[in-house]
């Protein structure tokens, strides 16, 4: 297998570890003897044992579940474990993983216990000894409540062991659902666990089956082989006003080559198995007073402003659990520097009933914008025709300061909204070959903290007008509602938005949008 690229998953580790750089399977076997399925491995001391499926049962399962529902239900598992591992971490307590089957535990008295599981089905399970009694057997089962439970800890279930003495069969009959206490002096030291994420870029081979028996836990990233360009222009002309937010254009291209750009490190994806899209846009923005056509009142209205920025953003798409994780990034200028002055009056000079914009000297001044972005979709509606997603996001910067919460949703001839994991990965390319069309639309409720495009840069003070703080609304309201169609490679979208009004003194506010989109 080629493998391309590893990111190390840190918001999912309490501690940040390092990370190895050759998860293959056959290099780890090699590394670790235990995972020989003929050994036997001894205890003479309290552990707690993760028990992994080998290389033929994992084998088996993918066949059966297929490879996506298989590392599903492996990232689950492993999750479970790592919750149990911090609680033996917390009891001071030896743990052990692999994919052995075959044990056998010394308790304190010197009777053997022998532990044979090698007809054993659960493909994840833990065995817990607590050094004087049975050890017992933890199903997949029940391993998530066994990882949230408190002090003291208690397993119910048990399993019938083969001694190899008589005094170790009255030791069993005493306590089956017996556990290590806390107090364990001297025990030894774990290796740490680590978690990797395994990007896999277009045209790679499917992985191959993951031995995570040496506290690795692997994660699969597939990257999108979709290609697509689009430009978005937004302006209140469609709405027939000429005020607030006035223009808009936006110019983006997303490819699986941005992927492997170093900016990937600020972004957040989802811990679980996704499909990856990353994209870089050029947004354009122009924003006004009620009106052009007299000079500003600079009181109880919008000052000019202008907004010029680069958007690096990346999407994580699970479409099992319906979830979308969007992260961005944007660096820019706000104000002269935007060139808002020269394209607003370069366009009202080129149209003979326009009048010349009067008041862009006094704008907002020149400032910093730098942003990042977190939104987070959840699908709850998922037909072949219909798509529901509640949304939420938060944005922090100079740029803008908010929350949102809200829904969207679309109809129509669609293809799903979530990317599925592909059986092979080239398998994510996504293009169309027919008619698509419908209706798209949206509510949100944002939570204003800061607007520069209202209150001034967040550096550059000394602007001629901007609004004070008391001034704000901070609860507004966004609607939008759009159609859209397209054939093959194209699409072609267009939407009505509106928006309530930002500030005390201000009014609603309405814009339409264009859209063009190419995928290849």
């Amino acid at each position: 297998m080629r493998l391309l690229s590893f990111v190390m998953i840190l918001f999912s580790l309490p501690v940040v570890h390092s990370c190895r750089t050759e998860p293959d399977y056959a290099h780890t076997q090699r590394k670790h003897p235990a995972s020989l399925p003929s050994e036997v491995v001894k205890f003479d001391s309290p552990v707690m044992l993760f028990i992994y499926p080998d290389r033929n049962q994992a084998d088996s399962l993918t066949a059966i579940l297929g490879n996506d529902r298989f590392y599903t239900q492996s990232d689950s598992a492993g999750e479970m474990f790592r919750k149990a591992r911090k609680q033996a971490e917390r009891k001071n307590l030896q743990t052990w993983s692999g994919t052995v089957r075959n044990f056998e535990f010394t308790t304190s008295d010197g009777a053997v216990i022998e532990l044979r599981l090698s007809a054993y089905k659960e493909p994840w399970f833990m065995v817990t000894f607590d050094g004087q009694n049975s050890p017992q057997i933890v199903r997949s089962a029940d391993i998530q409540r066994f990882s949230e439970e408190t002090e003291p800890l208690k397993i119910k279930t048990g399993r019938k062991i083969k001694s190899t003495t008589q005094k170790s069969a009255g030791a069993i009959a005493q306590s089956r659902d017996s556990l290590v206490r806390a107090e364990i002096p001297d025990i030894e030291t774990r290796a740490p666990e680590t978690t990797i994420r395994l990007q896999i870029y277009p045209g790679a081979p499917a992985p191959p089956y993951r031995n995570e028996s040496a506290g690795i836990h692997i994660i699969n990233s597939y990257i999108s082989a979709a290609k697509q360009c689009w430009l978005e222009f937004d302006n209140d002309l469609f709405s027939n006003t000429d005020r607030y937010y006035t223009n808009g254009v936006v110019l983006g291209y997303s490819a699986p080559s941005l992927t492997s750009w170093k900016l990937n490190r600020l972004m957040i994806g989802l811990r679980r198995n996704s499909v990856i899209k990353s994209a870089i846009s050029l947004h354009h923005g122009m924003y006004t007073p009620f009106t052009t056509k007299l000079p500003p009142t600079l009181n109880d209205d919008r000052p000019y402003a202008s907004t010029l920025f680069l958007r690096y953003s990346q999407v994580s798409e699970d479409a099992l659990s319906g979830i979308r994780v969007l992260t961005a990034l944007e660096a820019g200028v706000i104000g002269d520097a935007a060139l808002g002055r020269y394209l607003q009056k370069s366009v009202h000079a080129g149209i003979p009933s326009n009048d010349e914009p009067l008041g862009w000297d006094t704008q907002i001044r020149n400032d910093v914008v730098l942003n990042y972005h977190l939104g987070f979709h959840k699908q709850v509606v998922s037909t072949r025709s219909a798509e529901v997603y509640a949304t939420s996001e938060a944005v922090a910067g100079t740029l803008h300061t908010r929350g949102a919460i809200g829904i969207t949703a679309i109809a129509g001839r669609i293809a799903p909204g979530l990317t599925p994991l592909p059986g092979g990965v080239n398998k994510t390319v996504t293009g169309k070959s027919s008619w698509h069309y419908g209706a798209e639309g949206g509510f949100e409720m944002r939570f204003i903290g800061y607007d520069a495009t209202l209150q001034g840069g967040f550096f550059s003070k000394e602007n001629i007008y901007a609004l004070k703080p008391e001034e704000i609304e901070r609860l507004v309201a966004a609607l939008h509602f759009g159609l859209f169609a397209g054939y093959g490679k194209f699409g072609l979208s267009i939407s009505q938005y509106y928006l309530s009004p930002e500030f005390k003194a201000g009014k609603q506010h309405f814009w339409g949008q264009i859209g063009l989109k190419y995928g290849y």
